[in-house]
Formats: structure tokens, C-alpha cells, sequence
């Protein structure tokens, strides 16, 4: 009579690369087949799985070999029952194979499932981001060690910042990223609390098996498990796990052999300083690896932005009409929503909007108050404990000279105004006054601590 171990036995050598091509890496990734829970019903083979991602898993990358395996070592199975389990949308669960008609010179026919996610097309995942120095370091740190590894092998990874930074698309480069290099299947993303909820259903024992699967773990907006002190806990108990298998596997290895890769990555939406209203056992684990703050992206950032938006959806706006969009809205994600209602209005009108017509469409839908040197004036003569108007004045105290020289500085960075513009705007004074004003602060910013900490908050301060 045939076993579940008779099953195993035949198929771990159709399934596991032997020979000179063979090498401990396949054997380990073909580990897989122990983590199948296999019975005989009815002569009719029944699969079951550790968990769901598991499924999704190997309905992606495993069911075509194993069912090609299968049938092909015991042609009289009748079929495949798939037990309670949604296989990566190929079969929904509980779904069964029936055994394939097989042709004597082709043997069996199983369908494979194809990957036709764009990401996955091999393109740079990281091509799309568009930023200049102040986020250049968050970047470049993600796509390192997403592309290349940690140098030890094992990485905590947590990306700070408000809505609308680019966090989650990050994320996501790194996970497409993470999937070309590792084995297939060990890569696993998924937002914090949804993770948390079925980890929690689990139990240890779900978390160990997870980690024998997983070899790189991306959390989104962990801020969502904020008040949930239980499941931090045991996203703690987690990340312990996962640390403890990586130590078992380096006593295992030979020295030489290069290091087991467990990277553990998370997006909080917020500053950096609000991990510390998570638990003491989670943030201390956190604080213990690389947290990188994304900042918001500037004018610069923002335009270009748009000029590419721009080229894809093929509206002719000026660089003029989008400054000023980008003017309007520090996020993405608003930029993106503006730049909606700006191609279904020249779809609709079949003409591009003018800027009688942009005035409106930012006017509608809840879009923020556009910044001007106003707002940029009150929010630095409050820094500096003076007057706006005494800023604007002829004085040349030199507490003022400084304010005056911030303020045009922040105008020019935030609003991205001509220096004539800004000169008119500052009390009619000469462009030239302007150029040197903004020359001084860039100057004193690489030079002067205390000038650079004054200009940071209140830039930060200015939406």
C-alpha cells in the first residue's frame, strides 16, 4: 500500500538537484517538501500547508514541478486536492487537480503559472525614484543592501517619515529587488498589522516555521500596531526568532562559506522620534539596526516629478504651470491626485489647461493652501523673535540682516521664485541683493551649526 513516505521518497530525487550540479544551497531550498502535510484519501492525494503564505508561495513557484513529479512517478493518482489554501490565484482553495491525460511522447501536461508583474521584468526597481541630496543616503542605503546584501548577513532596516515620502514605494523596489537575488519565495511583504494579526493566530510555532521560509521580512506602516502592545510583543518574539535561526545556520556553516541572509525591514509613517512610543522590547530591537528618516520631498524634487508625470500622460504644460502644481503640495501622493484632474480636464476640454484653469482645479478637491513669502516671512520673523515688518524694513541690524537673508534663502528653496521676483517681493530691492542673501546661507550652512540647525527647523517648520 502506498505511504505518505513512499510519496516523499520517490519524489525528493525529481525534486532535488543531484549530482555534480548539485550543491547544499538547492538541497536546502528543496526543504520545502518536508513542510507539505501529505495523506491519501480515497486514492486521491490530499496537500496541506503550514500557512497561507506558504501557499501562495508554492502555488507560484512549486506546484508545476511537484505536480509534474507526481504524476509523473505515480500515474495512477486520480488527482490532487489542495486543502483549505488560495495558491498565488492559480486555485482557489480547496481546489483539486484531476490527473492529466498524458501523451506517450510528451508525458504530462501541468500548466505553469507565469509572473507578469512589470517589476519583475528586470528593470532597475529603483529607476523610478527621483531625489537630490537630502533623501540621497535612504536611497542609496536601500538599494544597496536589497541589491548586494549586509555585509553580516542580517539587517534591521527601519524607513521613518511622513505620508506621502515615498516610504511604501520603497519598500516595494526593495521586496522586487530582495526576490531577483534570493531563492524564490523567501521574500515576503505584507503591511504590519495584517501580518501581526495572523502571527498572533499562529503562534510560536507558526513564527518558527515562518522564518524556515523567509529569508527577508518587509513590514509597512508599523505605526498601525501602535496601540496593539500585544501583537508588539510578539513582532519582538519575531524578530528573536529570526535572529536565533540565523545563529544556528553560521554554527552549521563553515567559516568560509558566505553568511545566511535574514533581513528584517519596516516603514513607520512619522519622525523618527515616535518609535519610542512603541514598546520598550520592540523599539529597543528597532533602534538596534538602521533607522533612516525619509524627508519630504523639496521644489526640486517635486517639479521634476512632475515634468516626468507630465511626458508619460503627454500634457502640454509649461514648466511654469508646473511649478506651479508643484508649489501646491509637499506629497506625492496629492501631486499625484492634482495631476489627475489635470489630464481628465484636457480630455474632457480637448485642450491643455491654462492658468485660469489650474487656479480652479487646485482651488477644487481639498488641495492645500498654496505657501507664499508670506507664510515664509511669518514663520522665520517668529524664529528669530521679530517682526515681519521690521524684516522687510531698511534696517541693518545685524540680527535682521540675518532673517532678511533666511527668509529670501527659504523663498527661493520653497517657492522656487526668480531672484527679480523675490527682490520685489522683499521691499523692491535689487536681484543682486537677493543672489548674495542666498549665497550667504548656503555658505554659512556648511560652516555655521547654528545656522544650519535655525534653517532646518524652521524649513521644516514651512509646509
Amino acid at each position: 500500500m502506498l505511504t505518505v513516505e513512499d510519496l516523499k521518497r520517490e519524489l525528493r530525487p525529481l525534486l532535488t538537484p543531484s549530482g555534480a550540479d548539485a550543491s547544499p544551497a538547492d538541497t536546502a531550498r528543496e526543504a520545502w517538501l518536508d513542510a507539505l502535510a501529505l495523506r491519501l484519501e480515497n486514492g486521491r492525494l490530499v496537500v496541506g500547508f503550514p500557512h497561507s503564505y506558504f501557499a501562495r508561495w508554492f502555488g507560484t513557484h512549486k506546484r508545476t514541478s511537484f505536480e509534474a513529479a507526481l504524476f509523473r512517478c505515480f500515474p495512477d493518482v486520480p488527482g490532487i486536492l489542495y486543502e483549505d489554501s488560495p495558491l498565488g490565484g492559480s486555485l482557489p482553495a480547496a481546489a483539486e487537480v484531476s490527473r492529466p491525460i498524458r501523451d506517450a511522447a510528451a508525458g504530462p501536461h501541468v500548466s505553469a503559472s507565469h509572473d507578469k508583474n512589470p517589476e519583475n521584468a528586470g528593470e532597475d526597481a529603483f529607476a523610478r525614484f527621483i531625489v537630490n541630496a537630502r533623501n540621497a543616503f535612504p536611497l542609496a542605503t536601500a538599494k544597496k543592501i536589497a541589491g548586494e546584501g549586509p555585509p553580516d548577513g542580517e539587517a534591521v532596516l527601519v524607513f521613518c517619515g511622513k505620508s506621502g515620502t515615498g516610504k511604501t514605494q520603497l519598500l516595494r523596489a526593495m521586496a522586487v529587488t530582495l526576490g531577483r537575488r534570493l531563492a524564490p519565495g523567501r521574500v515576503f511583504a505584507r503591511g504590519a498589522a495584517r501580518f501581526c494579526a495572523d502571527m498572533a493566530a499562529g503562534g510560536i510555532a507558526w513564527t518558527e516555521q515562518f522564518w524556515r521560509n523567509c529569508d527577508a521580512l518587509l513590514l509597512d506602516d508599523l505605526q498601525d500596531i501602535a496601540r496593539e502592545p500585544a501583537w508588539q510583543r510578539d513582532l519582538a518574539a519575531c524578530m528573536d526568532v529570526c535572529q536565533g535561526l540565523l545563529q544556528e545556520e553560521r554554527q552549521r556553516k563553515s567559516a568560509g562559506s558566505p553568511p545566511h541572509e535574514r533581513l528584517m525591514i519596516f516603514s513607520h509613517a512619522g519622525p523618527a522620534t515616535e518609535l519610542a512610543h512603541l514598546e520598550e522590547r520592540l523599539r529597543t530591537r528597532l533602534e538596534s539596526g538602521l533607522v533612516l528618516e525619509l524627508l519630504e520631498p523639496d521644489l526640486e524634487v517635486r517639479l521634476r516629478y512632475l515634468q516626468r508625470a507630465a511626458r508619460e500622460r503627454e500634457l502640454a504644460l509649461s514648466r511654469d504651470q508646473l511649478l506651479y502644481l508643484a508649489q501646491r503640495c509637499v506629497q506625492f501622493s496629492l501631486l499625484q491626485g492634482l495631476l489627475r484632474k489635470v489630464e481628465a480636464f484636457a480630455a474632457l476640454n480637448g485642450r491643455p489647461p491654462v492658468q485660469t484653469d489650474l487656479e480652479n482645479i487646485v482651488r477644487t478637491g481639498g488641495s492645500v493652501r498654496p505657501v507664499g513669502c508670506r507664510e515664509i516671512l511669518g514663520s522665520v520673523a517668529r524664529g528669530f523673535n521679530l517682526r515681519a515688518e521690521d524684516i522687510l524694513g531698511a534696517r541693518r541690524r545685524p540680527d535682521l540682516v540675518l532673517a532678511r537673508q533666511v527668509a529670501m534663502y527659504l523663498c527661493r528653496r520653497k517657492l522656487g521664485l526668480s531672484y527679480p521676483e523675490l527682490g520685489r517681493a522683499f521691499g523692491g530691492r535689487d536681484h543682486s541683493t537677493v543672489i548674495h542673501a542666498v549665497k550667504k546661507i548656503r555658505k554659512l550652512l556648511d560652516t555655521d551649526k547654528v545656522v544650519h540647525n535655525l534653517v532646518t527647523e524652521l524649513e521644516n517648520a514651512v509646509p
